[in-house]
């Protein structure tokens, strides 16, 4: 591996990243183009003394695909600039792995456009493509080693701040497995799909709401979250579609004027 040409290379689509596509708005007083390290080391959950060494060709360093996709997504790197990284560090891509970089540039800057109120884009499978700087600090960064566990109604059973947040979390199961029918009917033969319900049947609130054979469309719900920082979030649910593509933007966005205030305190507090 080349150290000298991946630091060159991140330092390079480091420096091309817009700023205001990840939240960050206070850019007075900037001494770099596009981001800066500390940045990028904080969206990707790492340190930025390792990403420091990373970028300045320093030997002996080992990132895990994992760090590796979290580094690409912050960089908002394409498909083949992933692979690219990837192949410099003699590392494997992820068959599966969401990747920004399939995305429509100008949706993942309105994602980025709804914080403080949280957001992510989703495909038409409910895979998670990317989440808002808001949404992150709401719900937790995501973390998932593959596209099963990306799913949304993967994460409303799995994700313990799904179940910590939302207080009236049966009946919030209850809709997302009727949303997850109504969309396994449009592509009964997916395998993503299918494996996202096969995980998911030895959980019996899963399987209670299966049996009722309930669906449902997304359509504009209000949410109430107790969240552990800031308190009562009142939140109005709203999916997007932008026309001509088959991506979505989920929206949750402050339902009066106290949540918007929690909400843009608890955003404010991850800097």
């Amino acid at each position: 591996m080349n150290e000298k040409v991946i630091g060159h290379f991140l330092a390079y689509k480091r420096a091309q990243v817009d700023p205001a596509i990840l939240g960050i708005t206070d850019l007075t007083h900037r001494r770099v183009a596009g981001l800066r390290r500390d940045e990028v080391a904080e969206r990707a959950h790492i340190s930025t003394d390792w990403y420091t060494r990373l970028e300045q060709g320093r030997t002996g360093l080992n990132p895990s695909p994992d760090v590796l996709l979290a580094i690409s997504h912050v960089l908002q790197l394409t498909v083949s600039e992933q692979q690219y990284l990837f192949n410099l560090l003699g590392a494997q891509l992820p068959a599966d792995e969401p990747r920004i970089g399939t995305l429509e540039p100008s949706l993942v800057q309105l994602l980025h456009a709804q914080t403080p109120n949280p957001a992510v884009i989703l495909d038409q499978l409910l895979t998670i493509q990317a989440s808002n700087l808001a949404y992150d600090a709401v719900y937790g960064p995501l973390k998932a080693r593959n596209r099963i566990e990306y799913n949304l109604l993967w994460q409303v059973f799995n994700a313990p701040q799904q179940r910590q947040l939302v207080t009236d979390w049966t009946d919030y199961a209850y809709q997302r497995v009727a949303q997850f029918r109504q969309l396994y009917s449009r592509y009964p033969d997916d395998p993503t799909l299918y494996a996202v319900y096969d995980a998911l049947k030895p959980e019996a609130t899963f399987q209670a709401a299966w049996q009722a054979l309930a669906t449902d469309n997304f359509s504009p719900t209000p949410r109430l979250l107790i969240h552990p920082q800031v308190g009562t979030l009142y939140l109005n649910e709203l999916v997007l579609q932008p026309l001509g593509q088959t991506n979505y933007l989920l929206i949750k966005s402050a339902a009066d004027q106290a949540s918007l205030q929690r909400l843009q305190n608890l955003v404010a507090s991850q800097h």
